[in-house]
Order: structure tokens, then C-alpha cells, then sequence
């Protein structure tokens, strides 16, 4: 091997690791960002948000959401292109730049071999930090993330470390955002019974300036309230309630629990309503006025992820009045945050980034031609066909340890069985193929290898997988059916789950709309190269349309 080949392995294995986040990345000494760049990066991430809620629903908008559709650079044709979309997968995408067989992140959640359980993908050893006076139980942090942030980079690549705050409802969408812990990142969520939280991972003690926020604005303030359109019933489309709806109440939706108290139901209903997400904006503007970010040189970063979409959207479908309702809600915080925003700031001075980290399907009554079923599948009926269909090859079960997502995970050995025995693989893969509602079947070494391929379900499915971490075999749903009982859900390689809103607006965007191929994973290194920084490894790219 000549020496110029050497080196160029020895740099490709170094930035590899450095991506992987196995090797330290020193600050620069004395780096600058351009005198140009944006003061305030400011990443705004819709939960659940289709790409054609924009067609369909944006005349119900003038206020933040309606500002950036009109100043922005916006691509209609971006989507996912990987298999399984989720929340944890999709904000890592945004904030890497990279999909999940590098950021590793596959799912919300999979099975860990090695502690022969599963888990989340923020689990880790981390202690609650609780605000507000309030106990904290949930222990979250950024360990199981692969690949470097756009935040990450920035404390690596600038002199002044940027302020970084993230929050969402979810521990996964505030974490993918924030990256991993700096004293100057602020990282805070809410746990399941209402409590706003960070974790041990970012601070060993509550920070003040959240603490006493939470403490003065409880979300108990809430309780009694009711959820009301914000527009005349006639300015809806399709109708109020509709089969298959899992929670078929009509509005107004009180903000009250059976027992009377502000308890983890009225959290529950409080996390599924407009008073949410307009707490996510208020709380965004407090921090943005205290912390004085982007008003010192430098670049600070505000990433907010809007989580009542995702929760109402599971329970009414995306032709829901709810649906609408808080899209027209969360596009009257926008703006307002928007308009804090310039006042602080100055309009100039920030740039902002609009996507989402996943669409979702129609609910399946609402929409399954005659004689076509309920488009529903059940797990445990899927599982003893798998287990039956194995045991034919490999004798009695059951070898189906867990399944998570389109992830399926087989008893250890069986795997090996099942490859070394003739024709087993292909049978089996044809018996579940045969199943009403499953589109494919890939077995891991398909999804390991890197022969090029014209499947597009095998190339989406090999971007969602990673070894050790994915399972032994990977299932993909046939369009429009789902393993959920009731309301809808996402998480397929279908261009409704994959297609989602992008788009760019402030400091150094130039307005357009732009027919062109793009994905959340652009949003990274376009941030990048706006604010002067390079990332470690990619796999979007800059969308230079956007740039003036």
C-alpha cells in the first residue's frame, strides 16, 4: 500500500471515529464565527406534521406559521428516506445531519441484547432533575447517540461557546436537539405526570432561572380550562368526529380530571391541547430574554420542539378538527415567539428552520376502501406466526424474544439456525409475506450488506438499521396498515409518514419556493455552513437554493 493511500485510510478511520464520538473534539482556539452569520439559530420542529397539512390547512394560518411560509425558503418534496419514523429517529436526523444507521438512534425505543430488555432511546443512568419544587422520577440522557450535533459542533468549532437551550414535552425531541452536556446547555422536559425536568446529564442541580419559571407558571394554572376551537366551526374542513377516533369527544375539550385534581390525567389532556405547546413559546421567549441570546458575537441556538400535534394527531387523525385546531393555536404562538424574537434580537440577526420528525397515517376506518379489512394488525397474532413459521426449520418455540417497531427480535441462536439450515430463510420470509398487511421481510445480512439495490423499501430499510442495536429480522407494513388498536400512528418507509414540511426564513435565506429533492438532514449542514462551521460527517447536504 503507497503512502498517499495510507493516509487517506488513516484520515477516513479518524473522522469516523470523531463522528462516532469516540474520540474528543477539542474547542478551536480563538475560531470566529462570520461577521454575517445569525446571532440566533433557532430549529423549530413540529411534531408529527404531514408535508400536505401545509396545502391542506395553511389557509387557516396568518399569523407565525403563515409569516414563514411567505418569507421562507421552503421545499415541498422533502421527506425521510429511511424505514422507521419516529420522534427519537427524526430530531436526530435534524440535529446530525445523518440517518439512523450512523446517529444509531433507530427508534423511540428497541430491544438491548445485552440487557436482555428494552429501552429507550435517552435511557440511561441519569437522575431526574426536577423544577418547581416538583419530584422527578424518569432518568433520561444523550449516551446512546452515535453522531456529533450541529449544537455539539458549535461548542467544538467557536470561541465564545454558544448558549444552547432545547424544550420540548418529550425527553427525546429536547435531547436530540441539545447534543451532549456543556455548562452552558440547557436541556428541560416534561415527565410523564407534569413535572418539568432535565437530568443529571446536563446539571446536578435545578437552573434557577427554569426553576423558579416553573415554580411561578404551573402548569396546574391550566386545570378547569376547556380546549375550544379558535375559529368558527365553518372554517374547518371534513367533519367533527369520525369513526375510529380513539377519544370520540367532541369539542370543547375540558382540561379536568375524574378526580378532580390536577393529577397525571389532567396531564395527560394538559400535554394534548394548544395550553402546551403555547407554554413550550412562553417559556422559549423567558429564556431567550434572560439568558440574552443572540445578543452577544457569536451564534446561540433555541430549539423548540412542539409536541401536542404528535399526541393529538394519534388519537384523531390528521382530518380531525383537533388536528386543525392546533395548527391554527400553534401557529398564533409562533408568531408570537417570532415577534419577541425580533424585539430581542432583531430580525435580521436570526435564521429559523422549520421541520418536522415524521408524518403519520389516516386512521384505517376512515379510510380503507370496501372489503379491504380494518388495515390493522395484531402483534401477537404476527408473533406466533413468526414463532410457527421458525419452529418449522429450528423445532418448537418460542423464538421471538421481542418486537419493537418493525424490528424483530429472535432468541439468541436462532438466527444462525435459521441461516445455516437450506431454503429456511426464503420460506419463512415467504409464510410472512403472505400475511395480510406485510409488504416485505429483510433478514439482517440483506440489511448489513451494502450491494446496491433498486428495492427502495430494502434501501430505506437498510438507512433505519443498525447492527447490534436492530433486530434479526426487519417487517415493513403494507401502505395505510398499522400494529395499533385504536386512533393511528406512523413509523413506516410510506410517503405519508416520510414527507414532511422544510423550510428556512431569516438572516442569510433567500425566499423561494424550491421543486428540488431534499430532507431534514440538510437542515444541519445548511445551519453549518451559514454559522461557519463544518460538521464531522454528513450525509445531507447544504441546500444552497436557500442562501442568498
Amino acid at each position: 500500500m503507497n503512502a498517499v493511500r495510507l493516509c487517506r485510510l488513516l484520515v477516513g478511520a479518524l473522522a469516523g471515529a470523531v463522528a462516532l464520538g469516540e474520540i474528543p473534539v477539542p474547542a478551536a482556539q480563538g475560531a470566529q464565527a462570520p461577521a454575517s452569520s445569525p446571532h440566533l439559530v433557532v430549529i423549530l420542529v413540529v411534531d408529527q406534521m404531514r408535508a400536505d397539512y401545509v396545502t391542506r390547512y395553511g389557509h387557516q394560518w396568518t399569523k407565525g406559521l403563515r409569516r414563514l411560509l411567505d418569507t421562507a425558503a421552503v421545499y415541498p418534496l422533502a421527506q425521510y428516506p429511511y424505514a422507521d419514523t419516529v420522534t427519537c429517529a427524526g430530531h436526530a436526523t435534524i440535529s446530525t445531519g445523518t440517518f439512523p444507521a450512523v446517529h444509531g438512534l433507530i427508534g423511540n425505543e428497541w430491544y438491548d441484547r445485552g440487557e436482555r430488555r428494552s429501552v429507550t432511546c435517552t435511557a440511561e443512568a441519569s437522575e431526574s432533575v426536577p423544577f418547581g419544587g416538583r419530584t422527578g422520577s424518569e432518568h433520561h440522557g444523550p449516551t446512546r447517540l452515535k453522531a456529533l450535533t450541529f449544537t455539539d459542533e458549535l461548542h467544538r468549532q467557536l470561541a465564545r461557546p454558544p448558549t444552547v437551550v432545547t424544550l420540548s414535552l418529550k425527553a427525546r425531541s429536547s435531547i436530540m436537539l441539545a447534543g451532549r452536556p456543556t455548562p452552558s446547555t440547557y436541556a428541560v422536559w416534561l415527565e410523564d405526570d407534569g413535572t418539568w425536568a432535565t437530568s443529571t446529564a446536563y446539571t446536578t442541580t435545578p437552573w434557577p432561572i427554569v426553576d423558579e419559571y416553573a415554580g411561578n407558571h404551573p402548569i396546574s394554572q391550566d386545570y378547569g380550562r376547556e380546549w375550544t376551537r379558535a375559529l368558527p366551526a365553518s372554517s374547518y374542513v371534513f367533519s367533527d368526529w369520525a369513526e375510529g377516533e380513539r377519544t370520540p369527544v367532541e369539542f370543547p375539550h375540558p382540561l379536568v380530571s375524574r378526580s378532580g385534581e390536577p393529577n397525571s390525567e389532567f396531564a395527560t389532556l394538559w400535554k394534548r391541547s394548544p395550553q402546551s405547546d403555547r407554554y413550550l413559546g412562553q417559556l422559549g421567549q423567558h429564556l431567550v430574554r434572560e439568558l440574552r441570546m443572540g445578543q452577544e458575537p457569536g451564534t446561540d441556538v433555541l430549539g423548540v420542539s412542539f409536541s401536542a400535534l404528535d399526541l393529538v394527531g394519534h388519537e384523531y387523525g390528521p382530518y380531525s378538527h383537533e388536528v386543525q385546531d392546533i395548527l391554527i393555536h400553534l401557529d398564533e404562538t409562533v408568531g408570537v415567539l417570532l415577534n419577541t424574537l425580533d424585539q430581542v434580537v432583531g430580525r435580521d440577526r436570526y435564521v429559523v428552520a422549520l421541520s418536522s420528525d415524521h408524518g403519520v397515517a389516516p386512521i384505517p376506518e376512515q379510510d380503507t376502501p370496501a372489503g379491504d379489512g380494518t388495515r390493522r394488525l395484531s402483534l401477537r397474532d404476527f408473533r406466533t406466526v413468526i414463532n410457527e413459521a421458525v419452529g418449522t426449520f429450528v423445532g418448537p418455540g418460542p423464538h421471538v424474544v421481542s418486537q419493537s417497531g418493525p424490528n424483530v427480535y429472535l432468541a439468541p441462536g436462532v438466527l444462525s439456525q435459521v441461516m445455516a439450515t437450506p431454503g429456511a430463510r426464503e420460506a419463512i420470509a415467504r409464510v410472512l409475506q403472505e400475511q395480510q398487511g406485510i409488504a416485505r421481510v429483510f433478514w439482517a445480512d440483506e440489511l448489513e450488506s451494502s450491494v446496491p439495490t433498486n428495492n427502495a423499501l430494502l434501501r430505506a430499510a437498510r438507512l433505519s438499521y443498525v447492527p447490534g442495536r436492530s433486530g434479526d429480522l426487519m417487517v415493513m407494513y403494507a401502505p395505510y396498515w398499522m400494529a395499533r388498536a385504536a386512533g393511528t400512528t406512523h413509523g413506516t418507509p410510506h410517503s405519508y409518514d416520510q414527507r414532511v414540511p422544510l423550510l428556512f426564513a431569516g438572516a442569510g435565506i433567500k425566499p423561494g419556493r424550491y421543486l428540488v429533492p431534499a430532507t431534514p438532514a440538510d437542515i444541519a449542514p445548511t445551519l453549518a455552513h451559514l454559522v461557519g462551521i463544518t460538521l464531522a460527517r454528513v450525509e445531507g447536504q447544504v441546500l444552497t437554493t436557500a442562501l442568498k
